[in-house]
């Protein structure tokens, strides 16, 4: 999971970037998700789901954004 800001102005190379980790997600089997405030829409939440770290980390142009959450399993 990872908060940013992005400025009006760099929404169009950010949407891009997006898209292609996308893309790359795709590839590996993993998924990332995007979500804008609807009180402030430059402040982005992004969400990559992915079966290791490492795939994140491809995602993520080879770093795994800190922190690294893993999902917890209920009984």
């Amino acid at each position: 999971m990872v908060e940013c800001r992005i400025a009006r102005p760099e929404r169009d190379a950010y949407r891009a970037t997006l898209a292609a980790r996308r893309a790359t997600a795709q590839t590996l089997g993993a998924h990332v998700w995007a979500f804008e405030r609807i009180d402030d829409p430059e402040v982005i939440v992004e969400f990559t789901e992915a079966a290791s770290a490492t795939d994140v980390a491809a995602v993520h142009g080879g770093q795994v954004p800190s922190p690294l959450w893993r999902e917890v399993q209920g009984d």
